[in-house]
């Protein structure tokens, strides 16, 4: 197996291994509003290659979603889109992974998702197309985004601070295999 050979199989390892873990760990019962996908998003977005890294995060998505039963495809293209955009757009965010990096993608993966999510009920007539409208609409589900802040900072910095643990203990075994 040359170098690429073996970086692709690792990639492709580590994006089966984070779509197990993010199926699982959605598929278990969770309060409406708390859910791994926003931490997924941000892992993927810190460690797959761009072209990989939002595949763990629809098949998450569609495989809990095949399981528990589709919904209204209005609603679903939403919720997809914002999990998949809010992956995206802390990419940048997590160039340099820390305390403060995750923090920070925690907030931005939350309100994307938050923001293209929440056209659902405006699109399904929920809500008048007013700006009356669109002002419940969104303070209406302001709880939701709080939600996903936590989870996203709880299950992100789990999340990240197992990578971190394993990573040390791994470089850790590697020093001392150099010493003899």
């Amino acid at each position: 197996m040359n170098v690429s050979a073996k970086d692709g199989f690792l990639v492709a390892c580590l994006t089966l291994g984070l779509t197990l873990a993010g199926v699982a760990s959605h598929a278990l019962p969770h309060p409406m509003g708390v859910s791994t996908v926003g931490a997924l998003g941000m892992l993927t977005a810190a460690y797959l290659p761009r072209r990989y890294a939002l595949v763990p995060v629809f098949l998450t998505v569609l495989l809990v979603d095949a399981y528990n039963g589709f919904y209204s495809l209005l609603a679903m293209s939403f919720v997809y889109i914002g999990h998949l955009a809010a992956t995206l757009a802390v990419r940048p965010v997590l160039s340099s992974v820390g305390v403060r990096s995750v923090a920070v993608a925690a907030v931005v993966s939350a309100f994307v998702f938050y923001a293209l999510s929440n056209l659902t009920p405006m699109a399904m007539g929920y809500y008048p197309n007013t700006f009356a409208g669109w002002i419940a609409c969104y303070t209406n589900a302001l709880p939701f985004l709080f939600k996903s802040i936590v989870a996203n900072a709880i299950y992100g910095g789990l999340a990240f601070g197992l990578v971190a643990l394993i990573g040390a203990n791994h470089a850790h075994r590697l020093a001392a295999a150099k010493r003899h």
